[in-house]
């Protein structure tokens, strides 16, 4: 199609806006939670990373779905 003759709506999410590629691989962490040493040991921060397009192999548990009770592969 070359062009549109009528309106249409969005296609996709403007919560993933700018789409664009990564700047870094790791991620950065710009700021810690102050250190209480009279607590317990616990994870203060974490580094995600970019690898990619990942896919899942779940079971459906919804009834009335035609997928009900089955396994299907999810991107």
């Amino acid at each position: 199609m070359s062009h549109r003759k009528f309106e249409h709506p969005r296609h996709g999410s403007l919560g993933f806006l700018p789409r664009k590629r990564a700047a870094r691989h790791r991620g950065k962490v710009k700021a810690f939670p102050k250190d209480d040493p009279s607590k317990p040991c616990k994870l203060t921060a974490f580094l995600g990373y970019k690898a990619g397009m990942t896919h899942i192999v779940r079971d459906v548990e919804k009834p009335g779905s035609k997928l009900h009770k089955k396994e299907t592969c999810e991107a």
